[in-house]
């Protein structure tokens, strides 16, 4: 990366501004002003819209259509608390805080994320200091989490039957979001600056000079491009390695369950022993088991009603609901678990975005990267996940 000045970036997570402390004075030649990116989730729509906002002319080109890849599929919680080290922290803490930066920009009734909160608890009790030092911790960090009782937890969700309780918390910052209707929001505000979005658009190639890309292949078409933004989550391993790319990738599945529209049970998100449950504002509701990896590819009426009956156990009144489908997605894990985000060694206008928190991280994301994209600058707060450190630890 010596060919880019590097300048200091300092966040402010509470206004989610960046001042610029200067490093370097000397200037770029020239932006990329034509930027294809390459994956119509989350974090490509983020990353078109804002390069789209400040005026770079954007082509997005998605595989299937927008938000159908693991956006589709995820559970879509909006947090940081628990996030390591103290960098991944931050980054999450800042996408937290552009979500209401988006609200604010789109307008909040357009885009609607339910700041509910969430609801968590530890039934074992050999589990329960290790909670909450962890609900400690996080409050060290200025994270607004605190410890609750039973009783707190049953006013905060009147529809809940906890169970054994050893120990619970209650985060106030925290919420969820439509990913995909979130994703369609932020692609048509970018086309109202004036990105183009093309699907299904299957790209087969790229036209290289030297070592950078000057066009993207779709079909027996080039779409010519000053710099490209790949997106793709899991499907990002393939479509680099002919560039002779590496991006490693665990393999991470995970199963949904989804309701059809039922009466209003809870509007906080649920994070329980051995389940995670979300009411969407259209009644739907959402469970799976954890955030790990799922045993499990089955999406039969079978898993689904296991699903729903293991989440039943805390709230009762979910026995009324009915089964509309089960899902299942990939979950975009790089292989240490830590972000992709940047420019990738030896091919210096190709930007890589591929994360596991995808949702949480796509406002701050798609802000810092169109800066480094667009002002030629690298944010500091993004020094710790260039796909280049794979290479260094081999």
């Amino acid at each position: 990366m010596r060919d880019v000045p590097r300048r200091r970036f300092i966040h402010t997570l509470g206004l989610g501004v960046a001042a610029l402390a200067t490093r370097s004075v000397r200037l770029v030649a020239q932006a990329p002003r034509r930027i294809v990116v390459v994956g119509g989730g989350i974090m490509g729509a983020s990353i078109a819209y804002h390069l789209a906002k400040r005026g770079a002319g954007v082509t997005l080109l998605e595989k299937r259509a927008p938000g159908t890849g693991a956006t589709a599929n995820s559970f879509a919680w909006i947090n940081a608390g628990a996030k390591r080290p103290r960098g991944y922290y931050e980054l999450n803490h800042l996408g937290m805080a552009g979500w209401r930066r988006l609200q604010g920009e789109l307008g909040p009734s357009t885009l609607v994320v339910q700041w509910g909160g969430t609801v968590q608890w530890q039934a074992a009790a050999d589990r329960a200091e290790a909670f909450r030092k962890a609900v400690a911790s996080q409050q060290a960090w200025g994270y607004g989490t605190r410890l609750v009782d039973v009783p707190e937890m049953r006013r905060l969700v009147p529809a809940l039957e906890p169970g054994p309780v050893a120990a619970a918390s209650f985060c106030e910052e925290e919420g969820t979001v439509d990913p995909v209707g979130a994703t369609r929001l932020l692609l048509e505000a970018a086309v109202a600056h004036g990105a183009v979005v093309r699907h299904p658009a299957d790209v087969t190639g790229f036209d290289l000079d030297g070592t950078g890309i000057r066009g993207v292949r779709v079909g027996g078409e080039t779409i010519a491009a000053d710099a490209i933004v790949v997106a793709t989550g899991v499907e990002m391993p393939g479509l680099m390695r002919p560039l002779g790319v590496d991006v490693p990738m665990e393999e991470s599945p995970g199963l949904l369950a989804h309701t059809t529209p039922h009466a209003r049970l809870f509007d906080r998100v649920l994070v329980a022993p051995g389940a995670t449950l979300k009411q969407l504002p259209n009644g739907e509701i959402v469970t799976g088991v954890d955030f790990g990896g799922s045993p499990s590819r089955e999406t039969t009426p079978a898993m689904g009603a296991r699903l729903l009956a293991g989440a039943g156990r805390f709230v009762p009144k979910l026995a009324e609901a009915t089964l509309d489908r089960v899902t299942l997605g990939f979950r975009v894990l790089p292989a240490d678990g830590q972000p992709v985000i940047g420019r990738v060694e030896g091919r210096p206008n190709v930007y890589l975005a591929a994360m596991h928190s995808g949702i949480t991280l796509a406002p701050a994301v798609g802000q810092l990267a169109a800066i480094e994209l667009l002002d030629g600058v690298e944010v500091d707060l993004l020094a710790p996940y260039r796909l280049a450190r794979f290479a260094k630890s081999r």
